[in-house]
């Protein structure tokens, strides 16, 4: 979605702020990829001094988790051994992805579950463990914290309420439970910054290319020494990525009719409906009737324009519950 200049101008007074909170550089890309994506999602409403200042020490601070190497290491082995075993579908398709794209995949994700762990630790000297055994998705999926301990406590014990951590990139605006929407009492949605080719410079920095991969080519005279530096030069390096999860809020299911916001806009030849904001199991029959209420030609949700398959229970991040006192509401109930 193109950012219009007096929008680019109004980000970019705020973006130098952010972009030291999430050690980025501050640049036109940052303001495509990160900042507007607070805007898109609702995040903040309307964006002044006030308002990004209250979400930004009220909201995203507070949830903001960073995690470094020794983090993406244990995730790494631990993603790759269950890679094996897992369900090699994406959820709610049956499209097939190989070994190595589920196991990068697996990375993230669990990335995102020891993030919410580090916060529950950390905010409310609660430890948990995390489902990062050998099984299929189905069985993992219904929790994902299966053991909790409390300061208190002698020992791990089953929490009293389910929980399910999905895990989005920093651009996701919507939890998107799909048909899931039964399997847990709260759903948690946590965005992971991995960045791009995160993997690819881990392999670097571990010396895959350089001293293996690259080294082969070299020992086979397929490229020459110089060659192997200049390839492995331009790979980013591992320290260069900001590694970070934000923990965006929770949601608790207990209606699930679909509520939504939006706007109708009319140009000379078209008629658009575009849904802003929802929560509740949508249907192609409520899309349906959502365009001749409207009388439009189109139903856009922004910023994905539609999703895969119908019925799926979504809910905007603007709607999550994310402020402390509501995180403890739930960890009393654990």
């Amino acid at each position: 979605m193109a950012i219009n200049k007096k929008d680019r101008e109004l980000y970019e007074k705020y973006s130098q702020k952010l972009a030291e909170t999430l050690k980025l550089p501050n640049n036109k890309k940052f303001i495509d990829d990160y900042f507007s994506k607070i805007m898109v999602g609702s995040e903040i409403e309307n964006l002044n001094d006030n308002s990004f200042e209250d979400w930004l020490e009220n909201r995203l601070k507070p949830n903001l988790v960073f995690l470094d190497e020794k983090d993406y290491l244990e995730m790494a082995i631990e993603a790759l051994e269950t890679t094996g075993n897992i369900a090699k579908t994406n959820f709610g398709s049956a499209q097939q992805r190989d070994e190595m794209a589920l196991w990068i995949n697996k990375i993230t994700g669990y990335l995102g579950e020891l993030a919410f762990k580090k916060k529950l630790i950390n905010d409310f000297n609660l430890d948990c463990k995390l489902p990062h055994s050998a099984g299929t998705a189905k069985e993992n999926m219904p929790s994902d914290i299966p053991l909790i301990k409390d300061a208190n406590e002698e020992g791990f014990r089953e929490p009293n309420l389910k929980i399910s951590i999905k895990q989005t990139k920093w651009s996701g605006v919507w939890l998107d439970l799909g048909t899931q929407h039964e399997k847990s009492d709260i759903y948690v949605q946590v965005k992971v910054n991995t960045g791009a080719n995160l993997f690819m410079s881990y392999l670097n920095h571990l010396g895959f290319f350089k001293d293996v991969f690259l080294k082969k080519g070299v020992d086979e005279k397929i490229i020459t020494e110089d060659k192997k530096d200049i390839i492995s030069a331009t790979i980013k390096k591992f320290e260069n990525h900001s590694l970070f999860a934000y923990v965006a809020g929770f949601t608790k299911i207990e209606d699930t009719t679909f509520k939504y916001e939006g706007e109708k806009k009319t140009g000379r030849k078209w008629k658009i409906y575009h849904i802003k904001k929802a929560e509740g199991l949508l249907t192609q029959k409520i899309l349906d009737n959502i365009k001749s209420e409207n009388d439009v030609d189109k139903i856009n949700i922004i910023p994905i324009e539609k999703f895969n398959t119908y019925p799926r229970y979504i809910v905007s991040i603007s709607k999550l519950n994310y402020k402390k006192e509501d995180w403890k509401k739930i960890i009393n109930q654990l």
